[in-house]
């Protein structure tokens, strides 16, 4: 009982990290948007190379796929999840409609981010640095969830007895890092791979 609250403690604040990385990232990202609005024609810091430029990134709708920057739609999501991983690190028990809620996001912006990711790298022919930190981020952030949250599937016990093994035996960290490999593999063969 005490080290699955110790475990439970540990997924909470790994999410509230990758909160603060995410909202990190998204946060200068935010001070770069608002800096090429004034000065379209300025260079931006996160303008590195032929690859990573953050400034031919803005300039494509998918930056703003919702009418405003998704650096705004990243800074308030982390900032929430922030605060939510930071109470419930401390003790807080959270209400299980709260907990889905933040869960469904989560989820949400790994399709949304993988989507982006997707259009970045094939359409708009650049990649923003400071998108692969928050989705990163989000890529923790949705591992701890389901670590946190596996055992409240609504799944018959045999089914439940082979997630709890699967988990176990660690194939929950494996799909995140085959996630996170797949993207990777995404941007390295279409800009390094000839």
């Amino acid at each position: 009982m005490v080290s699955m609250k110790r475990t439970k403690k540990y997924m909470w604040w790994t999410i509230a990290v990758a909160s603060f990385v995410g909202l990190t990232a998204s946060l200068i990202q935010t001070v770069e948007r608002i800096q090429y609005a004034e000065h379209p024609v300025t260079r931006l810091t996160c303008d590195i190379n032929a690859v990573f430029s953050c400034s031919n990134v803005f300039a494509a709708w998918q930056s703003s796929v919702f009418g405003f920057s998704n650096s705004l739609i990243c800074m308030m999501f982390f900032a929430l999840t922030a605060g939510i991983a930071l109470a419930a690190a401390s003790g807080t028990e959270l209400n299980k409609t709260l907990r889905n809620v933040f869960h469904f996001f989560a989820v949400f912006f790994l399709g949304f981010g993988a989507w982006y990711l997707w259009q970045s790298t094939y359409v708009i022919g650049y990649i923003c640095i400071f998108c692969l930190f928050c989705y990163a981020a989000v890529i923790v952030m949705n591992w701890a969830w389901f670590r946190l949250h596996y055992d409240e599937l609504p799944l018959r016990k045999p089914a439940r007895r082979s997630l709890e093994r699967f988990v176990q035996a660690g194939g929950d960290i494996m799909i995140a890092i085959v996630w996170t490999l797949i993207i990777a593999a995404m941007i390295v063969t279409r800009f390094w791979v000839a």
